[in-house]
């Protein structure tokens, strides 16, 4: 007897419950409440060299052979997009700098698995419906979920009407790709991001920067870095201390900025691989640069009131793939304006 779970259409047709989470670097397939399976992504970050329709093309490919029949699909992607019209602008992860057109990729699966009912969100919108599912209070106005990961990104929901509100593109929170405030040295304000640009907030503070930014700082074993950091910090290796606090100043920069300009917001969330990885050292060093006091502007903030309203999630704490499914059936409306 399948154990998997089911939703019924308004024409009465049982549906299985599939969700999907497609990252730079892993691609996740849940079907029902059997196990995830986890594979490569098909990305520019895995198979260097490749071209953009070559990794669209293995995507759609592996999704139309990995869903069965007659499915319901809700669908996590990591890049800039279109909910309502399922169309992807674009991912540096993905696709580097291209591909040049936007993807209309809930339009292609149709089109190889019409039997399939395909519900597409972006990643951080998923990963926000999954923070404030678990996290989000009655009295909370604002939150924001911001993930640093193989990307970075936020998206910010109005719980007073239950919203998640994007412009007339369907973006909001394209954090990543603006240039990063950082007091580093020239050299790391010059790294390249892999949407092309350079000295972006992904460019210093994602994932796969760490290795560029400890080069650029003049680390030693800047290539074992990854593995390392978290022991290295242990130790009191002030070079490792340094590389934290560069790599963190841009999403403290960030906060703060939030923090200034929208008062109603009472959450702040940070997920993603990379910060849960990194865990403790990571939220201590954020909450020491976003508690600073600089300017009379500071002063209703300070590290208590900023440990208060900005939490650090635990590796599992946020789930796109449950994300994914509950904006499918409406926990969170996405409105455009």
């Amino acid at each position: 007897m399948s154990t998997r779970p089911v939703t019924e259409d308004r024409d009465g047709r049982v549906r299985t419950e599939v969700a999907v989470d497609l990252g730079g670097t892993w691609l996740r397939i849940r079907t029902g409440s059997e196990e995830t399976v986890r594979l490569p992504a098909p990305s520019v970050l895995n198979r260097p060299g490749e071209q953009p329709e070559a990794l669209l093309e293995l995507l759609i490919e592996t999704l139309a052979g990995a869903v069965p029949d007659g499915a319901r699909v809700a669908m996590s992607c990591g890049a800039a997009m279109d909910e309502e019209h399922g169309v992807l602008h674009g991912s540096g992860p993905l696709w580097g700098g291209g591909p040049d057109r936007p993807v209309p990729l809930r339009a292609l699966l149709t089109a190889r698995r019409p039997d399939v009912d395909w519900h597409l969100f972006n990643d951080v919108t998923a990963g926000l419906a999954s923070f404030v599912g678990r996290f989000g209070r009655p009295h909370h106005r604002r939150v924001v979920y911001l993930t640093v990961s193989t990307g970075i990104a936020l998206r910010t929901a109005d719980l007073t009407e239950r919203s998640v509100p994007v412009d007339a593109h369907g973006i909001q929170g394209e954090v990543g790709h603006l240039p990063a405030v950082s007091t580093a040295p020239a050299a790391v304000r010059a790294l390249r991001c892999p949407c092309g640009g350079t000295g972006h907030v992904a460019a210093l503070a994602a994932g796969p920067a760490l290795p560029h930014v400890a080069a650029a700082l003049g680390v030693e074993h800047p290539e074992n870095i990854r593995d390392a950091l978290a022991t290295r910090l242990s130790s009191g290796d002030p070079a490792a201390q340094r590389l934290l606090t560069t790599v963190v100043e841009p999403v403290a920069e960030l906060v703060r900025v939030l923090r200034c300009l929208d008062p109603r917001i009472d959450l702040i969330g940070i997920g993603g691989g990379y910060a849960e990885g990194l865990g403790d050292p990571y939220r201590a060093e954020l909450v020491r640069q976003t508690g600073e006091i600089r300017s009379y502007a500071d002063r209703a903030t300070g590290p208590d009131r900023t440990a208060d309203r900005l939490r650090l999630c635990r590796p599992g704490e946020v789930d796109p793939l449950t994300g994914a499914v509950a904006l499918s059936h409406g926990a969170l409306t996405i409105t455009k304006h």
